[in-house]
């Protein structure tokens, strides 16, 4: 899913993987869904005090969400339809992933409802990752430590996946671009005290950063042999309530460009966290990555940095580098592995880390 970038014009479409009834059908709803599997094991610092210690060496994991999609495309030529995303595993209380309507026409595409915003969409990431591993940490890590901040929204809002309201343009001639707006970066089910069935104005707790606005630009071009992709992605929040010491309104930004020649692509991107790590304190990463694939066989090899800001202290870093592997056994179904190499160091300076890791896994997709 993140093989390349994630969120481009490729993915808009998401919500439109049903087959488009007739007006008179009304809508119908399908079934799709996913399920990764991944295991590996990681020897890393592990001493008492140390980021690895107690933390099992070998591990399994799992991801998976099945979809209920459907649409109907009007007399008018609008298409309406609804998503919902069932997670296969109930994470943190969390048991729907997103759940929105969408109208898309000539006009472009409105979604409403609890789902990624125009940034969590729309950000670039280079090369080099399969559906399970990648140096950028696409879905997951045997590394207790991670470069994987490439995602603005992510990164910054408090609730994956928040209630929000969000336009995607049509494509004119490779451009599109995407517009977000999240009222409270808290509230997905609206059941934070404010009564769903007569109150949708979300209530803002301490921390909560309201009126916030995502925005994601996107150029792609086909040429004879070659391929560009370019693309930028913002959040910035809004109000933060009740704010305290060192707290301060965020803003992040990300960019990247990818080229491709035949069975080769490369590309390169970075995201910028404006007092990310509270007011003052910012965090920045960048990545770069390449990808060679021969029929179903693709290979990767990517590295990541990133630096996070800390108050009165030497800035904390991490980096990652990584090969990966990815065998299409048929449509829709995969098998992947990769080789990781993890080092960092702390504020401090006491902590310094390092880990090797070796993982394999499948994604199955229907």
């Amino acid at each position: 899913m993140k093989k390349v970038l994630l969120g481009t014009s490729a993915l808009l479409g998401v919500g439109l993987l049903a087959g488009t009834a007739q007006a008179s059908d009304g809508v119908k709803l399908s079934l799709g869904g996913y399920m990764t599997n991944q295991m590996g094991v990681a020897f890393d610092d592990d001493s008492a005090g140390e980021a690895g210690d107690n933390i099992n060496a070998f591990g399994v994991g799992t991801d998976a969400e099945i979809y209920f999609i459907g649409s109907v495309t009007l007399d008018n030529g609008v298409t309406v339809g609804v998503r919902f995303d069932l997670e296969g595993g109930d994470e943190n209380n969390d048991q729907m992933d997103q759940a929105y309507a969408y109208f898309k026409g000539g006009f472009g595409d409105i979604r409403i409802g609890s789902q990624a915003g125009a940034a969590g969409n729309m950000y670039m990431l280079p090369p080099g990752s399969t559906a399970n591993f990648g140096p950028y940490s696409p879905n997951t890590t045997g590394s207790a430590l991670s470069p994987g901040v490439f995602d603005p929204e992510g990164m910054l809002a408090n609730q994956d996946k928040s209630q929000k309201l969000v336009y995607y343009s049509p494509n004119w001639s490779g451009f599109s671009f995407g517009v977000s707006f999240t009222p409270n970066d808290n509230e997905k089910d609206y059941n934070n005290g404010d009564n769903a069935d007569g109150q949708w104005r979300a209530a803002s707790a301490q921390g909560d950063s309201d009126n916030n606005i995502g925005l994601g630009l996107h150029y792609t071009h086909e040429g004879d042999g070659w391929g560009l992709d370019l693309g930028a992605a913002a959040y910035w929040e809004g109000d933060v309530q009740q704010k305290v010491a060192g707290q301060d309104e965020q803003a992040g930004y990300n960019a990247g460009i990818n080229l491709s020649f035949g069975g080769f692509a490369f590309g390169v991107a970075g995201t910028y966290l404006d007092d990310g790590n509270g007011a003052g304190q910012d965090i920045w990463s960048i990545g770069t990555g390449m990808t060679y694939n021969v029929e179903a066989w693709t290979v990767g090899l990517g590295w990541a940095h990133a630096e996070l800001e800390v108050a009165g202290a030497r800035d904390a870093s991490a980096d990652r580098v990584g090969v990966t592997g990815n065998y299409a056994m048929g449509p829709g179904i995969d098998l992947d592995a990769g080789i990781f190499y993890t080092w960092g160091e702390d504020a401090v300076g006491e902590g310094d880390y390092d880990s090797i890791e070796f993982g394999v896994g499948s994604s199955i997709s229907f």
